[in-house]
């Protein structure tokens, strides 16, 4: 694409809050028009590389975030919904692996998203730094179908292992994501994300990112996050891509809820075109469908510039 089209496509999604949207959040236009996947060689790829981070700070004010004490607890596992929707799958044998410790990169920039409600903070989502100041996740991790934008009852908690939380936690100045999920409740485009009150992610590091119109077939796929039967541990699983839709990927990774909003990666060379080690293909979002596999909205040309601009 030409430079001039590939910035009337940034300008396009530009998220900015209109007259009608809540004080804390910004929408950006839906995107699921649908894109054309091209075969190897003529594809196009683009993306950029994570940043690994600094390690477990001595002090995580000086970030912005809050201390939280060793010991802290939070109470089990709630649906971000209240039902089903989100709810994911173990696909035949379970092959979870827990992360342990969670202060290497990636594990330190994988969030732990809680939400309070009456006063019970409780396991809501997980998320996935995308910059200093930056999570992305699935968008009904911050919007829900019947009840509107959960401003004010999220709290984010980078790297966090059962009862300790090396990097504190952060709260949400700003939860975001597209009209295609808030007003058209369409899975393909079930993301968003939340700008934080910190800058932790200059010590979390951040995963990196990338687009192609080439199938992703057969690419590996790691999820990595806080599944609601674990006690606020991290949890990985392997697999791959097993189908490639325009704006969804399938794969068999095997997730439970909590798991919603983590990043569906993969692991590329150093000096990979576009990126370079942990880079996110998809958010994660549904579990077994009608084709038999887990599944998240892919992340295309237009929703990578939409992420990129949140920053």
């Amino acid at each position: 694409m030409a430079l001039a089209s590939a910035l009337l496509a940034t300008i396009g999604l530009v998220s900015t809050a209109s007259a009608g949207t809540p004080k804390g959040v910004e929408l950006a236009a839906s995107d699921t028009g649908g894109v054309t996947l091209s075969a190897a060689p003529s594809h196009r790829l683009r993306g950029v590389s994570g940043y690994e981070g600094a390690g477990a700070p001595s002090d995580v004010t000086a970030y912005g975030a809050q201390r939280v004490p060793s010991g802290h607890r939070i109470t089990g596992y709630s649906s971000p919904t209240g039902d089903d929707l989100g709810v994911q799958s173990i696909i035949g044998a379970d092959n979870r692996v827990r992360v342990n410790p969670t202060t290497s990169f990636p594990a330190s920039a994988t969030v732990l998203i809680t939400r309070t409600v009456s006063g019970v903070e409780r396991l809501h989502c997980t998320g996935w730094m995308f910059g200093a100041s930056l999570v992305l996740t699935a968008g009904h991790c911050v919007y829900n179908q019947s009840t509107g934008w959960y401003t004010g009852q999220l709290k984010f908690y980078p790297g966090a292992n059962g009862t300790t939380y090396p990097y504190g936690s952060c709260t949400a100045a700003t939860l975001r994501s597209n009209t295609g999920w808030t007003t058209d409740g369409n899975p393909d485009a079930d993301y968003g994300g939340a700008s934080l009150n910190c800058s932790i992610g200059n010590t979390t590091g951040w995963y990196g990112a990338y687009w192609t119109t080439a199938s992703l077939n057969g690419t590996s796929t790691t999820i990595q996050g806080y599944p609601g039967d674990k006690a606020q541990q991290q949890w990985t699983h392997t697999d791959q891509v097993r189908e490639s839709g325009s704006l969804r990927l399938y794969y068999d990774n095997d997730t439970v809820g909590g798991n919603s909003g983590s990043s569906v990666h993969t692991v590329r060379a150093s000096g990979s075109t576009g990126c370079a080690g942990h880079c996110s293909l998809a958010f994660h979002a549904y579990g077994v469908g009608s084709n038999g596999h887990n599944s998240g909205p892919r992340i295309t040309e237009s929703r990578f510039n939409l992420v990129i601009g949140w920053r």
